[in-house]
Parts: C-alpha cells; sequence; structure tokens
C-alpha cells in the first residue's frame, strides 16, 4: 500500500493574507477608474486615486510575499498593475535626458514654481528667503518664468520682486493679474515673466473659487507665437489644525475628536476635487480655442491620479516630466503627504526635455523647469 506525502498544511496567515490581497487589487482597480470619472459625478473614487502610491505599493507586498508561498497567487496583483503600467511612468522616471530632439524650432527654457509670497510671512527671515528664490531665478534663468502665489509689493519696498525682474534679470515682459489687494500695496496673484514680447494676455476667473485663476499670455518666440497658461487651482483650505493632525495624529484625541478631524479633512479633500474638475473644464475649453500652440503650467493642486489631471491629458497634451523627467518628481514639501502637483504639459506641436525638480526649499513647493521647442514639419 503506497502514501503519497502529505500536502504541507496552509500558514494560517495566507487566508487574511490572500482577502486583504482581493481588496488591494480592487481599491487599485477603483484608482484607475478614478481617473475617468468626474469627482461631481461620483467623488469618493477621487480618494482612491489619491492613494494610488500607496495602493500600488500594497500591491507589489502581495506578489513579493506570494512569490515566496504561493506563486499562482501573484497574479491578481500582477495583472492590475500592467493594466495601469502607463500610471506608474506619470509618477516615476529612470531613464530623463537632457538631449533636445531634433529638429525643433527655437528652443526655449520655461521655469514654474509656487514661490509661496515669497516667504512673505516669515517676519524674521522673509528678506533672506526672497533674495535666495531671486538668485535661484538668476542661476537657471529661463526663458519664460512662470509663478503662483505671487506677491507684488509697491516702490521702495524690500520685498520687491515684479521691478527687480524687468530690470535686473533679462526679463522685458510681464503677464500678471491680482486676487487679493492686502496690507496698502501687497498685490497677490500669478504672473508669467518673459525674455520675449508679450503680445496679449488674459485671465480666466471661476466664479466660485475668487482666490484662484489662470493666466494666459501669448508670446512671440522667433518666429512663431505661442500661449502660456499657467495657473493656481482650488487649493485644499487646510488650517493650523489639520495640519497639525495630519502631521502628529495625537495618540491621545479620543475617538470623537479624531472623527471630526478626519471628517473635516475628508470634506475639503472633497470641495477641492470638485471645484478643480470645474476650473479645469473651463481652462481646456479655453485652450481649445486658442489659435496657437498651448504650454500649460502651474499648481494643480491635484496628483497625476486625479480627474482633472487626465482630463488636460484628453484635451491632447503631454506632460514634460513623463518625457524626460528623472526619479519620483515629488513637488509639494508642506505638512501633508508629498505629492507631484506641480505640472509643465504642452501641446502635440512642442517637444520638451531637461525636465528637472529642482532641490531648493525655498517655499512649500519645488520649483520645476525644462526646455521646450516646435516640433519642425
Amino acid at each position: 500500500m503506497s502514501s503519497e506525502p502529505l500536502r504541507p498544511r496552509p500558514s494560517r496567515w495566507h487566508r487574511p493574507i490572500w482577502w486583504a490581497n482581493g481588496l488591494a487589487v480592487a481599491a487599485l482597480l477603483l484608482a484607475y477608474l478614478g481617473t475617468r470619472v468626474d469627482p461631481a459625478d461620483l467623488w469618493p473614487l477621487a480618494f482612491f486615486g489619491m492613494a494610488y502610491p500607496y495602493l500600488l505599493l500594497a500591491n507589489l507586498l502581495c506578489i513579493a510575499w506570494w512569490l515566496l508561498f504561493r506563486r499562482r497567487r501573484i497574479w491578481p496583483s500582477l495583472l492590475a498593475i500592467l493594466l495601469g503600467w502607463g500610471f506608474v511612468r506619470q509618477y516615476v522616471q529612470l531613464w530623463g535626458t537632457n538631449k533636445q530632439p531634433e529638429p525643433v524650432h527655437t528652443p526655449f527654457t520655461l521655469m514654474s514654481w509656487n514661490v509661496r509670497l515669497f516667504d512673505l510671512y516669515n517676519w524674521t527671515h522673509n528678506q533672506q528667503t526672497r533674495d535666495e528664490m531671486m538668485e535661484l531665478i538668476r542661476v537657471e534663468d529661463p526663458d519664460i518664468l512662470c509663478m503662483q502665489e505671487f506677491l507684488n509689493v509697491g516702490p521702495g519696498n524690500p520685498l520687491m520682486v515684479k521691478d527687480s525682474l524687468l530690470t535686473g534679470y533679462r526679463y522685458t515682459h510681464c503677464a500678471d493679474a491680482y486676487t487679493v489687494h492686502a496690507r496698502g500695496d501687497h498685490y497677490i496673484g500669478i504672473a508669467i515673466f518673459s525674455t520675449w514680447p508679450v503680445l496679449a494676455q488674459g485671465t480666466i476667473h471661476f466664479p466660485d473659487e475668487l482666490n484662484n485663476l489662470c493666466l494666459w499670455a501669448d508670446i512671440a518666440v522667433g518666429p512663431d507665437t505661442i500661449r502660456v497658461y499657467t495657473a493656481h487651482l482650488a487649493s485644499l483650505r487646510f488650517g493650523d489644525k489639520d495640519y497639525t493632525f495630519l502631521r502628529d495624529l495625537d495618540q491621545r484625541m479620543g475617538v470623537d475628536s479624531i472623527s471630526r478631524a478626519g471628517g473635516r479633512i475628508m470634506g475639503r479633500l472633497k470641495d477641492g476635487f470638485i471645484r478643480r474638475s470645474v476650473e479645469v473644464s473651463t481652462i481646456t475649453a479655453h485652450m481649445a480655442r486658442s489659435p496657437h500652440p498651448v504650454v500649460y503650467c502651474g499648481d494643480l493642486n491635484d496628483t497625476p491620479m486625479s480627474y482633472s489631471y487626465n482630463e488636460l491629458l484628453r484635451a491632447g497634451l503631454s506632460d514634460a516630466f513623463v518625457e524626460s523627467g528623472h526619479g519620483l518628481g515629488h513637488t509639494y514639501i508642506g505638512d501633508a503627504p508629498s505629492f507631484r502637483i506641480d505640472h509643465i504639459l504642452h501641446g502635440p506641436q512642442f517637444r520638451s526635455w531637461g525636465f528637472r525638480t529642482l532641490p531648493d526649499e525655498l517655499s512649500d513647493h519645488h520649483a520645476i523647469t525644462c526646455a521646450l521647442g516646435l516640433a519642425a514639419d
């Protein structure tokens, strides 16, 4: 009488991990779906998109586990990751290139930066920070400079930026617009500085967001005219309590306090998702009527797995980071989790190269820069 060898008894950990694996796969698929569903129609999907890096990591950990114990079970997570492989490239780039593609017309460099009012409210160091930021601009010396949360002050103020850029740097033209007038000579808004002539400019206002706007400028770059859009879209409106909660998550807080804080943060995230989808729809409709090739840059306040970002791609724009970036490209450096929420996108007529996320931490955003040129016919 022959006896077959007994099959090893499954570990008691396999069953709960298998169920957790299924949840991780489902959540990853919902993140993909969130890039196509307007938050105004189904806002909870936007949270899955925001959590995409963590959901991707969870599925990779599941694959690693099953490779050790039950190799056939890697397939759900592996297939889910492969299904959204294009999204991975929007978060991490390994082989960025500085090589200019050939041929292109009149190449130029562009830099976008949320400058956070040049550190206005850091009363003891704002002059030092402003000077260091201006020095960084001088070193980078972009042909076109786009700034969000830009501060313009009156003559004689040591925090003056606009006049300094137009007199002590290569910039000869400026398009700017302001949404806030504070403290007499302080104007807060958005600006585009150019070493090329600005032929026309205009603004796109958002009815439900008085403090944010989109600025566009038609710029004569050599023999060509391009239209540059720069925008600061709806922020999360987190207060000090929200940032403290996210940063510290005080374990001494009661369940009710944690629930209230979490509910408040979730409500603000939901509101931001919906407002940005409306704002991007307004911008893309304006772009569709542009008589010139389009470049879009600025603080989107949304990640690459958001509906708003992907709506810009569906409008025909390409991401300069995806084309030539390197590393993770995270741009936000505040108290909330770090994400890539600042972008340089361009129409199909352009080629981009040499995308960089600058390491300097002088604002709560890293500056981003790249080179662009119109593809030759």
